[in-house]
């Protein structure tokens, strides 16, 4: 899970920062283990659709990864959120910015004309300006990684995560919130592939 720093953040239980949720769960040990274990069967059931992809996709996404487990899931955050002194996007701004980078994408056809390290770097730069934006209170990078093998899939490639080391991830994504996208450029070259 991401640990994020808010102050009177009601999407937690009361003097804790652990997340409300439909088991109960009081412990952030334990709900973390909840959540990927539902995550993992609930992806399962997503399929890839072709574009257009807009906000509503996105939180679609999100609802079906995480319904089972909390009541907002699908819902842009309405509380703004850090973590370890990067502020993401402020709640309000969420749906125009969001919906700024999908008419960028659909003007661009959804990278059609982008081909091998071309593809690779629209990559890097869209995957850092969805990242910026965080829309979700939890779960921002689950959705953006699965929406990120549908775009990638309706190009006709693939993407494997399992060739990133989390601590490279953390950093290249730290990197693309400055605007420095190449080490996130490095890796989805390194983890593309032709379907």
């Amino acid at each position: 899970m991401d640990k994020y720093d808010t102050g009177n953040d009601y999407y937690c239980y009361p003097g804790t920062s652990v997340l409300k949720n439909k088991l109960n769960i009081k412990d952030e040990s334990i709900l973390e283990n909840a959540e990927r274990e539902i995550t993992s069967v609930s992806i399962r059931n997503i399929s890839y659709s072709d574009p257009p992809y807009n906000i509503e996709y996105f939180k679609k996404l999100h609802l079906n990864l995480f319904s089972e487990l909390y009541e907002w899931a699908g819902k842009t955050r309405d509380v703004d959120i850090s973590k370890g002194g990067t502020r993401f996007c402020t709640a309000y701004r969420i749906v125009p910015e969001i919906e700024k980078i999908f008419s960028q994408l659909r003007e661009e056809n959804y990278l059609k004309n982008a081909a091998g390290n071309k593809f690779a770097k629209k990559l890097a730069e869209y995957y850092a300006e969805f990242n910026v934006i965080h829309p979700f209170r939890e779960g921002n990078g689950r959705v953006q990684r699965l929406f990120f093998e549908h775009l990638a899939a309706y190009n006709g490639y693939v993407l494997d995560w399992s060739l990133i080391s989390q601590d490279e991830w953390i950093k290249a994504n730290i990197d693309g919130f400055n605007v420095q996208y190449q080490s996130l450029n490095n890796i989805f070259i390194r983890i593309l592939s032709r379907a």
